[in-house]
């Protein structure tokens, strides 16, 4: 009964913005949402040993297939996961039957996942969705989010953009179109032109009615790149940029400390105060967001054109190789998960190499003490850099031995320092090295 309730919930919110009202606005917007039904699938995901920031359990979200051929599916990262997880779809309108899905890509940067799935599993009907990379998004355009929101399959919100705006190093279509649980990683569409335009990723904390979806065009090359076989990852610029407000300026406010050995013979390097403009032979940049784009693909060093101190000018500089996020480690025992930092900006920091993730209760990480969030100082009285070596380690030590722990802990207790030192001892057992992919 409870079920049948829902199902006319969800019919009833589709005949909503198919009424007369809806119809005259957008004429299309019916056959638009039922070609949004062919492409649209429910992704499932469970994290047992969580990578932070993301926890343990099961999360639903929204997928949406990008190539018919090839079984493609995208969706967010934090609905597909970044740590070793089972990642699941279900189409149409089953709840029972979920099909096991392969992550191909998970981006370092962007909170996008590209998924695949068997091709002979998808109905025949399915269809991939029109992307709209080349799209220019007007602030009042009419826009629907579709997905699955609190098990309500094939739901559709119709709303305007808000405006097109850069969080952080991000741009997002914010619109005022609904976005709640399980609408994650669902299609944004235009009405006006029936195209995807954004990534559904998540309300405004705060602000009911506010959502945002990650803006496609930063997304297109990233899936062109990926399909030429080529690594889209993400690679770095070895530098902090000016914050203003919530926004990431192409100014740089300082560089990261590095060795000689760090650098190209080559490199000029980037310097306070210099102002990028874009990348030689590129267009012109307008924000970080596009810098990011425009790196994409990319690697050893690039030409910069910068203005510094009012003159025109143009830098090499040697990009930092990016990190995939499928291909980190962690070691678990004892009831924790450690794994290896990811900063960028590695020289500049004192922070051991590793550091616990997570703990789960009742073991005995947990009853001895140990925290997530947890530097590992040294164990056994040696530092270790990587989760490979302290697996090897631990794993040559008698199976009885209790191993001393000693780690840094950010401390508010006294206001002239920023960290504390706690040591444990720990018998450490079920050693197992994990990867994000497992």
């Amino acid at each position: 009964m409870f079920r049948s309730s829902l199902v006319l919930l969800a019919v009833a919110a589709q005949l909503a913005v198919t009424s007369p009202a809806a119809a005259q606005s957008s004429p299309d917007l019916g056959a638009m949402l039922e070609q949004a039904q062919r492409f649209t699938v429910k992704v499932r995901g469970t994290a047992l040993w969580p990578f932070a920031p993301e926890q343990m359990g099961t999360g639903l979200g929204t997928g949406f297939i990008i190539d018919r051929d090839k079984g493609w599916i995208l969706t967010n990262a934090h609905v597909a996961k970044r740590s070793p997880s089972t990642v699941e779809i279900a189409l149409g309108e089953s709840e029972t039957e979920w099909l096991p899905v392969q992550r191909i890509y998970v981006d370092n940067h962007l909170d996008i996942a590209v998924l695949k799935v068997a091709t002979d599993k998808l109905p025949a009907d399915a269809m991939a969705a029109k992307l709209g990379c080349t799209q220019t998004v007007k602030q009042g355009a009419t826009v629907v989010a579709y997905g699955h929101p609190i098990s309500l399959n094939f739901t559709a919100t119709r709303g305007i953009v808000s405006s097109v705006r850069t969080l952080n190093s991000h741009e997002f279509v914010q619109m005022d179109a609904n976005i709640n649980p399980g609408n994650s990683g669902g299609p944004l569409l235009a009405a006006d032109v029936a195209e995807v335009i954004g990534v559904n990723t998540a309300n405004i904390s705060g602000a009911p009615g506010l959502g945002l979806a990650l803006a496609i065009r930063h997304v297109c090359p990233v899936l062109d790149l990926l399909a030429k076989g080529a690594d889209p990852s993400l690679p770095g610029l070895p530098v902090y940029w000016l914050k203003r407000g919530q926004v990431e300026t192409l100014t740089v406010a300082a560089a990261f400390p590095r060795s000689s050995a760090d650098k190209s013979g080559t490199e000029d390097g980037l310097k306070p105060g210099d102002i990028v403009q874009g990348i030689v032979g590129g267009p012109k940049l307008a924000s970080l967001p596009e810098l990011n784009t425009a790196l994409r693909g990319r690697q050893g060093q690039v030409t910069l054109e910068v203005v510094r101190d009012g003159k025109g000018q143009t830098v090499n500089v040697s990009l930092i190789p990016a990190l995939a996020p499928l291909k980190r480690q962690g070691l678990t025992f004892s009831g924790l998960l450690v794994t290896e930092r990811v900063n960028l900006d590695t020289a500049d920091s004192n922070l051991p190499p590793l550091r616990i993730e997570f703990i789960k209760n009742g073991e005995a990480a947990a009853r001895v003490g140990l925290r997530p969030g947890d530097q590992l100082d040294s164990v056994g009285g040696q530092r270790f850099t990587t989760v490979a070596a302290l697996h090897d380690w631990l794993k040559g030590r008698p199976s009885a031995e209790r191993v001393p722990v000693l780690v840094r802990r950010f401390s508010n207790a006294d206001t002239r320092v920023t960290a504390e030192y706690h040591r444990f001892e720990i018998q450490p057992t079920d050693l197992h090295l994990l990867k994000a992919d497992e």
